[in-house]
């Protein structure tokens, strides 16, 4: 399948270098970047969506970008001005929020791929904390935060299932390989109490000496505190999700044969060879090491005496 960068090179080719090199820096790539944020508000909005977005952009301010403006945006009537400002901004998750009649204090999540809405998530905000009304210290600007889903709707229905995928999409843009327990210093807990309510809390991690190996671990809440009911979705079909999360091969570490690694990360490997015949093979032999003849060994002792008897000879003769 053509992406839109590939068509949007046949259809009107870069006349300058610039410009080819930006249609060449939004081409996929193999290992992608870590994922940006577009914080944009709607064309009214509350004071409550203003303080929740702002809240959201202190959590993402290392990978995100708060549009300050109103933007007369409807994501579910028409998403082709988002999709256009996503591009712009080389970002692929966005937060809009909003306010009116019909909808008060709405929140809404979504993601994109290929340059079109993949997901949606729509949200009305029925409690919120500020990050200022709570007096503990902040969490430092990057930390990877550990993400604790509780409730069976997850498992239960496919919708928040993607849910789920999308919020781990959304906080853990990073991927690691391994934890240190001594740098676990914050969490978020996502909570499904009900079908359509959705509880999201954060914590920081205390750990205090406890007498054993061990340490004792201590949540003290410090914001984002969010109750959010769902009101709406728009999930991509199954057909694109699969194309979505389709992994090239290339970026697909397999598993090598006769390699392992130890614990102090040392590759070790084992080498299959054929029998081989040492008494054939070619050997390299030193002067010294080889044997002599007996006939061989009583000439050289013969020339030794010789030679030395000259010598006495020759001592005589000039004294």
């Amino acid at each position: 399948m053509t992406t839109s960068n590939e068509i949007a090179k046949k259809v009107n080719p870069p006349k300058t270098r610039k410009g080819k090199k930006i249609l060449e820096s939004r081409e996929p790539l193999i290992v992608e970047n870590d994922k940006k944020t577009v914080i944009l508000k709607g064309a009214s909005t509350s004071g409550v969506i203003n303080d929740v977005l702002s809240d959201i952009f202190k959590i993402r301010r290392h990978n995100g970008v708060m549009m300050n403006q109103n933007n007369a945006i409807l994501p579910f009537e028409d998403s082709a001005p988002l999709c256009e400002m996503l591009k712009k901004k080389d970002a692929s998750l966005f937060v809009y929020g909003n306010h009116n009649k019909k909808r008060p204090h709405n929140l809404v999540f979504g993601r994109t791929f290929d340059g079109q809405i993949l997901d949606m998530i729509e949200f009305g905000v029925t409690s919120f904390k500020k990050l200022s009304q709570f007096k503990s210290t902040k969490v430092p600007l990057g930390a990877k935060p550990c993400l604790i889903f509780n409730g069976d709707v997850f498992e239960k229905f496919p919708d928040w299932g993607i849910i789920q995928n999308y919020f781990c999409d959304f906080f853990c843009t990073t991927k690691t390989s391994s934890i240190n327990l001594q740098g676990l210093e914050y969490v978020i807990s996502i909570s499904a109490v009900e079908p359509d309510t959705l509880l999201l809390r954060s914590y920081e991690v205390n750990m205090k000496k406890s007498g054993a190996d061990s340490p004792y671990v201590e949540l003290v809440e410090i914001g984002v505190s969010l109750d959010l009911k769902l009101r709406r979705t728009q999930l991509a079909p199954p057909d694109i999700r699969k194309q979505a999360m389709k992994v090239p091969k290339a970026a697909k570490i397999g598993k090598t044969k006769n390699i392992t690694h130890d614990m102090a990360g040392t590759k070790l490997a084992t080498v299959h060879m054929t029998k081989q015949n040492i008494a054939e093979m070619p050997q390299s032999k030193m002067k010294g090491s080889k044997r002599k003849e007996d006939g061989e060994e009583k000439v050289v002792k013969k020339k030794k005496v010789e030679s030395s008897e000259a010598s006495e000879e020759q001592a005589m003769d000039t004294s």
